[in-house]
């Protein structure tokens, strides 16, 4: 587990570093490359987790689906700006399967969905940002989804709460970063109280909403996929040793 928490930080500072270079260097011109970027260094932290555990074909194709989920879930409230269900999704993810499922689900959702939203210099931002909501939902959540159904109505208020701060300190003080970065010339205390003033609204929107639809998913889905982990073994053999 101490190895686990080194390679999930180590692959966090990677992912920090890689967004400042696309920002203080790249100038958000080569943003496909820093998505590229982003995304295949989460997708280590995935790599390493389950090349330890052999993982089977059930496994894999669970993880799949709940990256499916969440580019589906953001996609199919295109006509509600915020008020989508996607990072009730992926703290769900972090949730049942750990933070690196968690991280990689944000950031493969975030990813994807944009080609139907519009790629753009904000994708890293919103990959990096999602994905930390997922991988600290694997963290705070995940004891509270392993002591059994007895607990669900509980970690459902407590993952209402943490969906709700999540999104509008995390995503929203992240990927307001975006335009700060490319719309502020001279950037001064009062712009970045104002950036982040303005997008605080939505952010608050954003966040009401995932806790709204975790309120009322967290407990039954969760449930299920506690099922379907047991059904097929689904367990983390490193978690377990």
């Amino acid at each position: 587990m101490r190895k686990r928490r080194l390679y999930n930080g180590i692959l966090l500072l990677l992912s920090l570093l890689l967004l400042w270079y696309g920002v203080a260097v790249l100038e958000g011109r080569e943003y496909y490359y820093v998505s590229w970027g982003i995304l295949i260094i989460g997708l280590l932290g995935f790599f390493f987790r389950f090349e330890r555990s052999r993982p089977e074909a059930p496994l894999l194709a669970m993880m799949a689906a709940l990256c499916a989920a969440a580019i589906v879930s953001r996609i199919a409230f295109f006509f509600l700006p915020q008020m989508k269900p996607v990072a009730a999704v992926v703290i769900i993810a972090g949730a049942a399967f750990g933070a690196e499922t968690g991280f990689v689900t944000g950031a493969v959702a975030m990813f994807v969905s944009d080609f139907y939203f519009m790629q753009g210099s904000w994708t890293p931002f919103q990959m990096f940002a999602m994905g930390l909501v997922g991988f600290f939902a694997g963290l705070i959540l995940r004891p509270e989804a392993e002591r059994g159904a007895g607990t669900f109505r509980r970690g459902r208020i407590l993952s209402a709460l943490y969906g709700f701060f999540s999104v509008v300190i995390v995503y929203g003080g992240i990927v307001e970063l975006n335009t700060l970065f490319f719309t502020i010339q001279d950037p001064s205390a009062a712009a970045v109280l104002a950036v982040y003033l303005q997008g605080l609204p939505f952010n608050l929107m954003f966040g009401a909403a995932t806790a709204v639809f975790l309120f009322f998913l967290y407990r039954p889905v969760l449930a299920r996929l506690e099922r379907i982990q047991k059904k097929y073994r689904l367990i983390d053999k490193e978690e377990k040793k």
